[in-house]
C-alpha cells in the first residue's frame, strides 16, 4: 500500500506528516507494508528541505524529518492508493485534476481521521513556534488514527 500526504508547498504540514506516519507504521511494525511520501500542490519549493522551524518542533518532539519538496502531479493518482489533503484549498487543487471517479475517492481530508474533530491543518508558515507545535499536535494524534484505518485494511 502506498499513501501520500499533500499540502501547499511541502515544506511545512505534508513533510511532518510523512515523518510521523512513517515512524509510527515502523514502531507497528508496518513499515515495510506502507509507503509513505508527501509532495505539494504548488512548484515554490520544490528541491528545498522541510522549514528549518517545523524540522526543530519535529525534532524536539523525537521525530526527524528527512525529505526534499516535491510537486503533485497527475500521475500520483496511480501511484498512491490514499491520498490525504492537508486543507480543503489542497484538495480544490487536486480535484481540478480529477479525471476518473477513482482518482476523486482516492484523496480525503487528512483530518477527517482526527479524533479531535475535522477541518483544514493550519499552515504555520506565516506564524510562530506555538503554530508549529500546535500542527505537530494535531499531526501525531491524526497519524495515530491513520496507521490504525490502515492496519485494518491489510
Amino acid at each position: 500500500m502506498k499513501i501520500l500526504f499533500v499540502c501547499l508547498g511541502n515544506i511545512c504540514r505534508s513533510p511532518l506528516a510523512h515523518a510521523v506516519c512513517e515512524q509510527q507504521l515502523q514502531e507497528k511494525g508496518l513499515g515495510s507494508f506502507i509507503e509513505v511520501e508527501s509532495a505539494g500542490v504548488s512548484s515554490y519549493h520544490v528541491g528545498d528541505q522541510a522549514d528549518s522551524r517545523m524540522r526543530k518542533t519535529a525534532a524536539g518532539n523525537g521525530i526527524r524529518i528527512d525529505h526534499r519538496s516535491r510537486h503533485f502531479t497527475h500521475s500520483d493518482f496511480s501511484e498512491y492508493d490514499l491520498i490525504f489533503a492537508m486543507d480543503r484549498n489542497n484538495y480544490s487543487d487536486m480535484a481540478r485534476m480529477f479525471r476518473t471517479e477513482t482518482e476523486r475517492e482516492k484523496v480525503v481530508m487528512f483530518r477527517d481521521f482526527d479524533p479531535a474533530g475535522q477541518g483544514d491543518v493550519p499552515d504555520p508558515y506565516y506564524g510562530g513556534p506555538d503554530g508549529f507545535q500546535n500542527v505537530f499536535d494535531i499531526v501525531k494524534r491524526t497519524c495515530e488514527s491513520i496507521v490504525v484505518h490502515l492496519q485494518k485494511q491489510l
